[in-house]
């Protein structure tokens, strides 16, 4: 979960990894792309046959540029692509013999000199397109797989390949088969050690920062340290600090497994970071859960994943899945919970915890990050993710925040707040009773739907409402349906009340603003 410059809008595309262990051993389906391994083709020996440019010269327009490469180490050719400004940085190839409303499974190997915040490939079949945005990787190469569904389509289709970049992206060995039959989810609470509370912690501890993390109000920490001596001094003193620990542990040590795995300051296992954009193979992770279930069957594995739409193929990797989008300063506040909606789409939300931006600036501007959040931002992604269903919160990164005193300080009083709110954080959210209406002229968020997003929570006859409003201009709303006797809304952070008239309140939340309301029903 180190930052990578990376952070893009995702699209909500179907789109798994589907080269695992359960495949094997089954007969692979015939690939229907033709000539994946690039034989030169006779009429255009610039292009593998079977593989078509269309030809564009604009005059006083720069082409883009196609031609074969390779990779040291790699045997197999590869076709770079640079793009222009006549935007004809593309190659497609026909495709046959495609079955209506069925899964099909794209591979193909992936490679980039170097990193660039945007850059990717991008793919175009059967009337979609997919940004290949999980190509971290660079200087080697990196194996791709998409799962898509053909819909109407029936019999022949355009595969078409896309570098819309000036940089130089290259393909190769590429392969359309029909998909396996998903693997049905078997995953269920009852196995899993689950947390009784809500962790709120920090990623990057090292032994001598648990004092001050404990101090701070955090209850949980994550360490990149595997050491195993280094290992067992964290679990030591978290037991000491009243802290649950989350080491990294992306190799099987079946010592530190026994011994750790069944103590009840290990929160859990940390096992891997964002493997989607490297292609870390879904069976090697779920391999090491397994090991370390079989020496304590209840322990808790973890893995950081900004791809939600790759969760569906991990989702068997491990039991609680970290998103960490990073939205400050170039994105929408919506990129945090357009992330866990998706995600959910595929595991139960109390398999979501999401991981908060809290660094920027000094070595993260040339990534794109030029700032770090401030107060306000860090505590609208805080509460926006607690409004979409995380189950935990994670701030990334300890030694980040810590170095800017102003931001510490803006972390600790956020700190502070959860701690407030702790026993509210476990309840579920309960169905809505309340409707919003937008009464001011800023009204909606990146993508069309209300600026103020919202959760209720009951428990014993008491409500807690949880507002964030997530654009940049101050909003003003109704919040209608309460009961006609209630005279106030209690905020609880600032405890200031909010008159109900009518059966409802009308407030403005400032840009960014989260605020939280409790209120009683009679009994």
């Amino acid at each position: 979960m180190f930052p990578k410059a990376i952070r893009l809008i995702l699209i909500n595309i179907v789109v798994g990894l589907a080269f695992s262990a359960n495949l094997a051993g089954a007969k692979e389906a015939p690939n229907l792309i033709p000539n994946p391994a690039f034989a030169v083709s006779q009429d255009a020996p610039d292009l593998p046959a079977g593989w078509q440019r269309d030809i564009r010269k604009i005059p006083g327009i720069a082409p883009s540029k196609v031609y074969y490469c390779r990779v040291n180490g790699h045997p197999g050719k590869l076709l770079a692509i640079e793009g222009g400004p006549d935007r004809n940085g593309r190659v497609w190839c026909q495709v046959k013999n495609i079955r209506p409303h069925t899964d099909y499974r794209l591979e193909f190997n992936a490679y980039r000199l170097k990193f660039t915040n945007g850059v990717y490939l991008e793919v175009e079949i059967f009337g979609q397109r997919h940004i290949i945005n999980q190509h971290f990787s660079y200087g080697r190469i990196q194996p791709m797989f998409l799962r898509v569904n053909s819909g109407n389509t029936r019999g022949t289709t355009r595969l078409t390949i896309t570098n819309p970049h000036p940089e130089i992206l290259a393909f190769g060995s590429p392969a359309l088969r029909v998909a396996g039959s998903k693997v049905r989810n078997t995953w269920t609470a009852a196995l899993v050690r689950l947390p009784t509370f809500f962790p709120v912690g920090v990623f990057a501890a090292t032994p001598d920062d648990l004092a001050d993390i404990r101090a701070a109000g955090f209850n949980a920490v994550q360490s990149y340290d595997s050491t195993p001596n280094i290992i067992r001094g964290m679990a030591a003193d978290a037991k000491r600090l009243g802290l649950s620990f989350l080491p990294n542990f992306r190799s099987y040590q079946a010592d530190i497994s026994r011994e750790l795995g069944g103590s009840q300051e290990l929160l859990g296992f940390y096992i891997e970071d964002e493997p989607e954009g490297r292609s870390v193979l879904p069976g090697k992770m779920q391999a090491l859960k397994e090991s370390l279930k079989r020496d304590h069957t209840g322990v808790l594995t973890a893995v950081a994943m900004l791809r939600p739409q790759m969760v569906e193929a991990y989702r068997d990797s491990a039991d609680i899945f970290m998103l960490d989008p990073y939205p400050v300063p170039h994105m929408p506040m919506t990129w945090m919970a357009d992330t866990l909606e998706e995600a959910a789409r595929h595991v139960s939300r109390e398999r979501l915890w999401a991981v908060i931006q809290a660094f920027g600036g000094g070595k993260y501007v040339k990534d794109g990050w030029p700032r770090r959040p401030t107060f306000v931002e860090m505590r609208c992604l805080t509460y926006l993710a607690l409004v979409h269903g995380a189950h935990g919160i994670f701030y990334f990164s300890y030694p980040e925040v810590k170095a800017d005193t102003t931001s510490w300080e803006a972390l600790k009083k956020i700190a502070a707040e959860l701690r407030q709110l702790r026993t509210w954080l476990v309840a579920p959210d309960a169905p809505q009773s309340v409707q919003l209406e937008i009464a001011s002229p800023f009204k909606v968020d990146a993508n069309g739907r209300p600026a103020i997003h919202f959760c209720q929570k009951k428990r014993n006859g008491e409500n807690l409402l949880v507002l964030v409003n997530v654009i940049d201009r101050p909003v003003s709303f109704y919040l209608k349906g309460f009961p006609q006797q209630l005279p106030w809304l209690s905020e609880v952070i600032n405890q200031q009340k909010s008159v109900v008239l009518d059966g409802n309140i009308r407030e403005e939340l400032g840009p960014y603003e989260a605020r939280i309301y409790s209120y009683r029903e009679a009994d």
